[in-house]
């Protein structure tokens, strides 16, 4: 009984990660998209350079859709909670995945969190770095507050050498519920934007106030091209302090 209840959790599973992902196919076919800055991320794959590109979380939606259309990119994926929807529906749009907890803070706590999912996600991505395959990942991780940058992507940058490129996609007609990040569910025959941000680097040798820097510089960066996408759909600019801690 038990085998044939995990069985049809898992069937059930697929179908939800299936039907999201032909739901969010039919945004991108069904959307008329104007990208800015395309090049940056372009010029990264052509000259072979990966790197990591970062999103506001609930702000994510539609962004896998343009993955494939370049170079190899992994999104990471948490083992918990929808977690296991959300890398089916990965599967469906052919873009690769690393599961795990958020990135950790630093060595330090990566080291202690070992075997627990945050340090084994933080070397497979560096990992991945270092084989030529880009990242994505939210810079904000649940349970918030959203809009705020963790200090683990800014250590992901300095761990691996390579930058931390900001990226916002949305549209016109879409739904915003009312959680903690305010996820955003894109909807079909809209106007829609992807913009893209200038690279953020980060020294191997940064010290605990270069790294700050950094981290607040990925902020404003992740605000800049979220604002210019919602210019670009005649969306009202996102107010800073909607759901965003003040620095």
């Amino acid at each position: 009984m038990a085998g044939g209840k995990t069985g049809r959790s898992e069937a059930l599973t697929t179908l939800a990660a299936w039907a999201i992902a032909f739901f969010i196919k039919l945004v991108r076919r069904t959307g008329r998209f104007e990208i800015r800055r395309g090049d940056i991320a372009a010029r990264f794959w052509a000259e072979d350079k990966p790197f990591v590109a970062a999103t506001w979380h609930g702000q994510n939606m539609i962004l896998p859709t343009f993955w494939h259309n370049w170079r190899e990119m992994r999104i990471l994926v948490s083992k918990h909670g929808d977690g296991e929807i959300v890398a089916g529906v990965m599967h469906f749009l052919g873009v690769g995945t690393i599961r795990g907890a958020g990135v950790p803070k630093g060595e330090e706590r990566a080291h202690k969190q070992k075997g627990k999912g945050g340090a084994g996600a933080l070397r497979a991505m560096v990992r991945a770095l270092g084989e030529n395959i880009s990242i994505g990942l939210t810079a904000d991780l649940p349970p918030g507050p959203a809009r705020r940058a963790g200090e683990g992507i800014v250590m992901l940058a300095r761990l691996s050498g390579h930058p931390i490129v900001p990226v916002a996609a949305t549209t016109s007609a879409r739904i915003q519920l009312n959680n903690w990040d305010r996820f955003t569910i894109n909807l079909p025959f809209s106007r829609g934007a992807l913009v893209w941000g200038e690279p953020i680097y980060v020294a191997r040798d940064a010290t605990p106030e270069e790294l700050e820097a950094a981290r607040l510089r990925v902020e404003d960066g992740l605000n800049a091209v979220a604002r210019e996408a919602e210019e670009i759909v005649g969306r009202a600019p996102r107010s800073r302090d909607e759901g965003a801690v003040a620095h």
